[in-house]
């Protein structure tokens, strides 16, 4: 006669039998309409139900089904993310509709109790009786061993003990081997797939020489002396009321030397603070890599700073040195000093979508925009990152966009494979409001 147990009972299939009973249970309800709709939830309950039935039950968590069930990075975020609950609570809904069924009230039931996904197994119950019917590694849940009539209590004590011995080691090191995959897997993704702040900054992070950081003086005209010289922009400081036909720029003349307290403070080295917010984000990020940096002035800079090491371009219209940069690139600023600047396009010259009426009320400006990219200069044989707004809140939006983990995965995106090595430029626009920048979107790359 079979033993029985209390309704409370949960059996452990051991040998290579009774898991196999517990598998054609299994695809019982996996041929059901419950089930056999779907691809998720087979995918899942078979993955659960197979671990415990290897043992590894206990060790089922979120963050490892997501892993090896449905293909999630080690480090994703279950908070954001949540399949696996949700996957499991459908499969549980299914499982009690299954045994709901008075066809099915006599089989063995496979349950997925709330808050757990280790799955446990009850005894098919004989038919005619409301008993479960037990085999001999079969136990309660209150801890005891039903006992065979035909089987004394000691040597089915011992056998559990020993039992119980081989499980706590398997668990023990299962344990450690759950905790080795997934911080390997961690390492392993984080190698074989870097973050996209990782790619683009990867040229400068990985070179050890200083970052040097080239930032415009407020109102200096060096910037655009040089823009009107290589035919870039067109100044307009003698303009008539006749605009249509404004006359042809005189050669500045050079700026007068500063040699009083008062000149200095009016004339002398003053940066804007929007250049300055820039190059705080993007130095901060840096300092947090472990980069060392050095900042120095357009005015100040030669050509033989820019090859001490890789260089950081802050400022547009007011750094000579990111207008030299952009010169032969397909997007680079345009326009005139007293009407309108804008992003001119190589390949579409007569567009001029994306620009800044100077004359407007600060007010009624709600949009600006900035080039950011990254170069392989030959000239210096650096590598140079051009951060450059129109108007100040292009640059402090272009800064931002270039330490943010989100705005940086877009990027990758639109620029594709090339991303991790190859040079790229992008436009971004970002809506001003009183001159404070938002958050800035992608507008066009260029990739070569």
């Amino acid at each position: 006669m079979n033993p029985v147990a209390d309704e409370n009972s949960v059996w452990i299939p051991r040998t290579e039998e009774d898991k196999e009973k517990v598998r054609q249970q299994m695809n019982r309800l996996l041929e059901t309409s419950h089930f056999k709709n779907s691809k998720r939830y087979p995918l899942l309950f078979r993955f659960i139900v197979e671990e415990t039935l290897e043992g590894r039950g206990e060790f089922l968590k979120e963050r490892l089904l997501g892993i090896h069930v449905f293909d999630r990075p080690a480090d994703y975020d279950t908070a954001t993310d949540p399949i696996v609950r949700v996957t499991i609570a459908e499969i549980r809904k299914r499982i009690a509709q299954y045994y709901h069924e008075e066809a099915h009230d006599s089989e063995m039931r496979i349950e997925l109790l709330p808050g757990r996904y280790e799955p446990e197994f009850r005894p098919r119950k004989e038919i005619g009786t409301d008993h479960p019917v037990l085999g001999p590694a079969h136990i309660s849940t209150n801890g005891h061993i039903a006992e065979s009539a035909h089987v004394e209590a000691q040597p089915i004590a011992t056998a559990s003990t020993r039992s119980g011995r081989k499980h706590l080691i398997r668990y023990v090191l299962g344990v450690a081997a759950v905790l080795l995959l997934t911080a390997g897997a961690g390492l392993f993704w984080r190698w074989a797939r870097p973050s996209a702040l990782e790619q683009f900054w990867g040229p400068l992070l990985s070179n050890r020489q200083t970052v040097v950081f080239c930032l415009p003086m407020e109102a200096t005209k060096q910037g655009y002396n040089t823009a009107a010289a290589a035919g870039i922009l067109v100044q307009d400081h003698t303009a008539t009321p006749d605009h249509a036909n404004p006359p042809a720029a005189a050669p500045a003349p050079e700026a007068p030397l500063i040699d009083t307290f008062l000149a200095h403070e009016t004339l002398g080295e003053n940066v804007v603070f929007s250049d300055a917010l820039a190059t705080l984000h993007v130095s901060n990020f840096l300092a947090a890599h472990n980069r060392e940096s050095s900042f120095r002035l357009n005015t100040a800079t030669t050509l033989d700073d820019l090859r001490q090491g890789p260089v950081v371009l802050i400022g547009g219209l007011d750094n000579q040195w990111t207008l030299r940069s952009l010169s032969p690139l397909r997007y680079r600023f345009a326009g005139t000093s007293q009407e309108e600047y804008w992003i001119s396009d190589s390949k579409n010259p007569e567009m001029k979508d994306w620009g800044l009426n100077l004359k407007a009320w600060l007010a009624d400006t709600k949009r600006d925009f900035a080039i950011i990219a990254r170069v392989h200069d030959e000239s210096t044989g650096q590598v140079e990152v051009i951060v450059a707004g129109i108007g100040m809140s292009g640059t402090a939006a272009a800064g931002e966009f270039l330490v943010d983990p989100r705005q940086m995965e877009k990027l990758r995106l639109r620029v594709g494979p090339g991303f991790r090595d190859h040079d790229f430029e992008a436009v971004l626009s970002t809506d001003v409001v009183n001159g404070i920048a938002g958050t800035p979107k992608i507008l066009t790359v260029a990739v070569w």
